[in-house]
């Protein structure tokens, strides 16, 4: 974890704008750890923390602009795009609409802690027909909720870095875990109703 905060101390707020883009790319980008560490750069006064804040939440929006762009002109078939390297890329889109049409737009508040949800909540926003200043109102909230979370933590534990990089990647394995359980579990009951309907209708 000391490479990292040294890395990020020479490279500055451009890194981290480069992690979330990653990030929101579907790539494997650590930007929770990079943030983690810029809090604790912060803390030394090497980094100033509201300027990593606003770097941070300006980039989710950026990023994330152009995946609800592209769900209002496209729909689904940026769903598929985004769960093509699935197995069944049709229903995955389906299970993940059926999840934002329950919640709604409220579901960028929390979309960026669980892993996979995060990957499809600006595509659905945009699909859903949300209109463009609910989108900026709810993506900045949920942005700015998960990168003070984050630079926070490393903030104020910036002389246990190593022993918070820890539990955040155990939180992470958790969530994506939990997030995998809800979906099986919505789905089987999902399969478990249509059989219902088919008997009944047969």
């Amino acid at each position: 974890m000391k490479e990292t905060v040294q890395f990020l101390a020479h490279h500055g707020y451009w890194l981290l704008a480069v992690a979330v883009f990653g990030r929101q790319a579907c790539l494997p980008v650590p930007a929770n750890l990079l943030l983690v560490a810029a809090g604790a750069l912060s803390h030394m006064g090497d980094l100033h923390l509201t300027s990593v804040l606003a770097s941070v939440v300006l980039t989710f929006i950026l990023a994330d602009l152009a995946w609800y762009e592209a769900g209002r002109r496209w729909g689904e078939r940026t769903l598929h795009l985004i769960f093509g390297l699935s197995r069944d890329p049709e229903n995955s889109a389906r299970r993940a609409s059926s999840v934002f049409a329950r919640h709604g737009v409220r579901t960028l508040l929390i979309s960026k802690f669980v892993p996979g949800v995060d990957a499809v909540a600006a595509p659905l926003a945009g699909a859903s027909g949300v209109s463009p200043a609910r989108f900026l109102l709810f993506e900045g909230a949920g942005a700015t909720l998960w990168s003070a979370s984050y630079t926070v933590l490393g903030y104020v534990f910036s002389d246990q870095l190593d022993r918070v990089a820890v539990h955040v990647v155990r939180i992470g394995a958790v969530l994506g875990v939990l997030a995998a359980t809800t979906l099986a579990i919505y789905f089987g009951r999902y399969v478990v109703r249509w059989r219902r309907s088919v008997r009944f209708s047969a």
